[in-house]
C-alpha cells in the first residue's frame, strides 16, 4: 500500500510538472477562449432590456378601511395574483392595445415576463425584458393597468400601482464580462485537460528513470547528446526516409 501511493505522488508530481511546463500554452488558449466570447457576445448576440413596475394588492377594496385580516388576505393570494396576471386574456389585451400583434404573441411575451414577490409584503414586481428599452416600458406599464383590472374583476381586492416602469439604458443581458470570465476559465480547464491527456498517453522513454520505471530494467550507462547531435541526427533521419522513397519509386517505376 505504501508503494502504491509513493507511485501515486509521483504521478501527480509529474502531471502538475507537465501543467507548469505548458502554463504559457495553457494560459494563450484559455485567453482565445475569452477573447472569442467576449467579441461573439458584443456584436452577434442581440442585448435585452427590462423594465419594472409594481403593485400593491389588498384584499379590502375600502383603502380607508384596511385590518389586519385584510393585509394577510391580500399576502396569501400573491399566489393567485401571479396566475391572473400570466393569463392568456390579460397578455393578449396587452398585446391589442398596443397595437403589437404583428411582432408578439401571447406565448412570445410570456416568455418576456417575470414576476416576484419581495418576502413579508404584498408588492408584486412585474418585470418585461425586451430587445428596445422604450417598448419594454410600455410593456410593462400596460401590464400592470390589465392586471389591476383583471384582479378587480375577479377577486374582491383592490389593486395600485406602486411604481410605474422605467426606460433603462444599460441592458441587462448579455453580460459581457461575465461571459469572458466563464469562457477563460473553460478554455484553461480544456488547455490542462489536453495537456493531462497527452502525457498520459505519451510511452516514450525520456530518461533513464523511465527505463526503471516502465521496463523494470537498471540503466548501466546513459550516452550524453549535444544540441548539434540531436539536429545531425534528425537530418540523417531525414535523409535516410528519403533514399527509402526514392528506392521504393525506382521499384514501383521498373514495375510499371
Amino acid at each position: 500500500m505504501e508503494h502504491q501511493n509513493d507511485e501515486i505522488e509521483i504521478d501527480l508530481m509529474e502531471i502538475l510538472y507537465v501543467i507548469r511546463s505548458k502554463i504559457v500554452m495553457i494560459i494563450l488558449t484559455a485567453m482565445i477562449f475569452g477573447i472569442t466570447s467576449g467579441l461573439v457576445t458584443h456584436y452577434m448576440v442581440t442585448p435585452k432590456y427590462s423594465s419594472t413596475s409594481s403593485i400593491y394588492v389588498l384584499a379590502n377594496s375600502d383603502v380607508s378601511s384596511i385590518s389586519i385580516t385584510d393585509l394577510q388576505i391580500g399576502k396569501s393570494l400573491t399566489s393567485d395574483y401571479v396566475q391572473m396576471i400570466q393569463s392568456r386574456t390579460v397578455l393578449e389585451n396587452v398585446i391589442s392595445n398596443l397595437n403589437m400583434g404583428d411582432e408578439l404573441t401571447y406565448q412570445g411575451l410570456l416568455g418576456c415576463i417575470s414576476i416576484s414577490n419581495p418576502s413579508d409584503t404584498r408588492i408584486l414586481n412585474l418585470t418585461v425584458t425586451y430587445d428596445d428599452p422604450r417598448i419594454a416600458k410600455e410593456l410593462v406599464d400596460e401590464l400592470a393597468e390589465e392586471s389591476i383590472e383583471r384582479i378587480s374583476d375577479i377577486m374582491v381586492t383592490k389593486a395600485h400601482i406602486y411604481e410605474k416602469g422605467y426606460i433603462k439604458s444599460r441592458p441587462v443581458s448579455p453580460n459581457v464580462r461575465k461571459n469572458i470570465i466563464i469562457a477563460f476559465i473553460i478554455g484553461f480547464i480544456f488547455a490542462v485537460g489536453i495537456v493531462i491527456v497527452i502525457n498520459l498517453m505519451d510511452d516514450t522513454i525520456h530518461s533513464p528513470e523511465d527505463v526503471e520505471k516502465y521496463l523494470n530494467l537498471n540503466t548501466l550507462a546513459a550516452i550524453p547528446v549535444s544540441e548539434d547531435s540531436e539536429v545531425q541526427i534528425r537530418k540523417d533521419d531525414r535523409k535516410r526516409r528519403g533514399r527509402g522513397s526514392r528506392k521504393q519509386f525506382k521499384k514501383n517505376k521498373k514495375r510499371s
